[in-house]
């Protein structure tokens, strides 16, 4: 399916704000709660970034092309 630059830009935004969103929940949050399993903020850690990531690379293929 091709997507219209002005839908791949939308979609490009998305994406970024879900590892936004992700960046936010994961890595930040745990900074200002008080838990006593350390390996579950670790965890917790690990799976946001990993996710962070790949919706930041999913922002960037889709505008690779996009003349901004």
């Amino acid at each position: 399916m091709r997507l219209k630059p002005a839908q791949r830009n939308k979609l490009s935004d998305f994406s970024n704000m879900l590892a936004a969103a992700w960046f936010t929940a994961g890595v930040i949050s745990p900074l200002f709660l008080q838990t006593d399993n350390f390996n579950k903020i670790i965890l917790m850690g690990v799976f946001s970034l990993t996710s962070t990531s790949l919706f930041v690379y999913w922002s960037l293929r889709l505008v690779r092309r996009l003349k901004l």
